[in-house]
């Protein structure tokens, strides 16, 4: 069986292609943030690499939140990147029409 490593930053546990995360870092996040992750999973994203842009958007936001930690520097430097991602995949999905992918996870920005 195929595999690749937890996409949590700097996470090397190898998992299975249509697995997000490790254990660890998948029970870390909001029960929201899980939530989300499903509702915007497709079926088969893993192997056709083609996952939607709701999803991107979302993938990155747990990402970036399993990284920040407050009142940490160097965390909320490496959470940026994905925090960036996170709101450019959410304006592609508002100006395609294809509505907020993180409403209810963040604030409106």
């Amino acid at each position: 069986m195929p595999v690749h490593t937890c996409h949590a930053h700097k996470c090397g546990v190898p998992v299975p292609p249509a697995m997000f995360l490790c254990r660890r870092h998948w029970f870390s996040l909001r029960r929201a943030v899980r939530q989300a992750i499903w509702r915007e999973y497709k079926p088969g994203q893993e192997d056709t690499k083609t996952p939607s842009p709701r999803y991107m958007a979302v993938q990155q936001l747990a990402i970036a939140e399993l990284v920040f930690a407050p009142n940490d520097e160097k965390a909320a430097a490496e959470a940026l990147p994905y925090i960036e991602n996170s709101e450019k995949w959410r304006r592609v999905c508002i100006d395609r029409g294809l509505g907020d992918p993180l409403a209810g996870l963040v604030k409106p920005s």
